[in-house]
């Protein structure tokens, strides 16, 4: 587990299986920003028995709280695009009663540390609906920088949205560490 002070990211579990078809089954644990499409429980089976939510392409970890164990929510992190080593990473605070608590920009410092020591990459990005201010709180404060805003790029709720694109490169993420 990569442990942070109040959180700690790890791989899904089987036994973490009926926690996430619970999350992925319940638009309301995306929130508005997050669309309210779900996945169906037999998909999260058969996810898990394919590759355990850990591939080459896309790696889900589980966001616990460190008093007690519990799931509470969860990063991932996938390919951009086949011609570049970049990453995109996205959070999801699931458990709604821990939201606003800095929790969810623990997780992701923590994610882009794994990723920036342990992946050949020089860039991640992320993106998030032009209404979702929390998200951009949380990749602003792990260093991420503003670049602009894709059109009708993400499809939430009937309609497409504005998404806000930030960015964090390598030698961003060293200058920060150095700092510290």
């Amino acid at each position: 587990m990569l442990r942070g002070q109040r959180v700690g990211l790890r791989h899904v579990t089987e036994q973490d299986l009926p926690w996430l078809k619970r999350a992925v089954g319940d638009p309301q644990v995306f929130g508005p920003f997050g669309g309210t499409r779900m996945m169906a429980p037999h998909e999260v089976d058969q996810r898990w028995k394919e590759n355990g939510f850990v591939s080459e392409d896309v790696e889900r970890l589980l966001i616990c709280h460190l008093l007690d164990g519990s799931v509470i929510g969860d990063v991932a992190h996938f390919t951009v695009a086949r011609y570049t080593t970049a990453r995109e990473i996205g959070w999801t605070m699931g458990d709604v009663a821990m939201r606003g608590q800095g929790l969810a920009t623990e997780a992701a410092g923590l994610l882009v540390d794994y990723l920036f020591g342990n992946w050949p990459v020089n860039r991640l990005s992320c993106g998030m609906s032009v209404h979702n201010h929390a998200s951009r709180r949380v990749a602003e404060k792990c260093g991420f920088k503003h670049e602009g805003v894709q059109r009708g790029i993400v499809f939430v709720d009937g309609e497409y949205v504005d998404c806000h694109s930030l960015a964090l490169l390598r030698s961003d993420w060293v200058a920060a560490r150095a700092k510290a």
